[in-house]
């Protein structure tokens, strides 16, 4: 029968959209052969020291023509499976870099941002002892299952794409380019990516993937975002992220406003019945109200599932690190 693996990736910032496309696909190991892609997590510690009963000035993304911001985000998984098909176990470390310039400034505050992912790195190895790595920016591709990726990276590494953003972190418009719309109708298994082996697809996945400013801040309160995929291979995938402001602190002389997450995650629908017996998660997201920026960024999720075909169940443990990091100019 077939066996399911679900990975988990942040939620935050248009950064984290080739991440969540990755996952759809990366072939973690053997034990698996459908994958299931869990909707990503918001990108995230430390003592703060809260504005009680202030209400903060609203944060905004500060743009100016030809400004730059570089991101790194790295997401460790591990994955435990019992059940049909005998035990196993898997581990992914993913490293993203990528970039995004400013363009133009428009009269309503808004942006064109030239978005860039300069470069991806995956590191899976099993409980078998059976390993793979892939780095877009290799000269020599890998051989085995891995080789699968390889197109779809370098066409995301060689496409930069426009994304048009509001003050707040709104995305209202993205131009996709062909190349990796291309790559990702030709990539194996793109028939399980449902909705999002598509230009308009791929445009839905950029705009749920950012973080989107409230309107007003007011220590304790709480907002909500909501996003779904679709995959035939499992029906709609929902996650609700519950953001708490939790006031600022100074950080080497800015000023950092404090975001804690909390995510609600749930499947419906799709040939297979998944159930989430248990689910955690705990992290923080700094914005840099000096700079008008993201800082940084760490969650860790944990998730157990069940998951029945054809009356035989796989339970599944994953255990998630995410974090995200602002780079100066001249970082390596």
């Amino acid at each position: 029968m077939a066996s399911f693996k679900v990975s988990l990736a942040p939620l935050n910032c248009i950064e984290a959209a080739p991440q969540r496309l990755i996952h759809r696909l990366l072939p973690v190991c053997h034990m698996t052969s459908t994958p299931i892609a869990l909707p990503r997590l918001a990108l995230l510690l430390a003592i703060f020291t809260p504005a009680l009963g202030e209400a903060a000035e609203p944060l905004r993304w500060r743009f100016e023509p030809g400004l730059s911001n570089r991101y790194r985000i790295t997401q460790q998984t591990q994955i435990e499976r019992s059940g049909a098909g005998g035990d196993a176990a898997a581990s992914t470390t993913l490293t993203i870099d990528s970039s995004w310039t400013v363009k133009q400034v428009n009269s309503d505050g808004s942006a064109l941002l030239n978005q860039r992912i300069d470069r991806m790195r995956i590191k899976s190895a099993t409980g078998d002892g059976q390993q793979a790595e892939i780095d877009s920016q290799a000269l020599d591709n890998p051989q085995g299952p891995a080789a699968m990726l390889t197109p779809l990276l370098k066409a995301i590494t060689s496409s930069p794409f426009s994304v048009a953003m509001t003050p707040r972190g709104e995305i209202s418009d993205v131009d996709v380019p062909d190349d990796l719309v291309e790559a990702l109708k030709n990539q194996p298994g793109a028939a399980q990516l449902g909705d999002l082996a598509s230009a308009e697809g791929f445009k839905k996945l950029v705009a749920q993937a950012g973080f989107v400013l409230p309107e007003t801040l007011e220590p304790g309160m709480e907002f909500t975002n909501k996003t779904e995929t679709n995959a035939p291979a499992i029906g709609t995938q929902t996650a609700e992220i519950t953001y708490r402001y939790e006031g600022s602190r100074e950080l080497d002389g800015k000023t950092m406003e404090i975001f804690k997450p909390q995510i609600v995650v749930k499947f419906t629908g799709g040939p297979a019945t998944i159930d989430v017996a248990d689910q955690s998660s705990e992290g923080e997201l700094l914005f840099n109200r000096t700079d008008g920026r993201l800082e940084s960024s760490s969650l860790r999720q944990q998730l157990t599932l069940k998951i029945t075909v054809a009356g035989q169940q796989t339970d599944q443990k994953i255990t998630q690190q995410v974090d995200m990091q602002w780079l100066p100019a001249d970082a390596p």
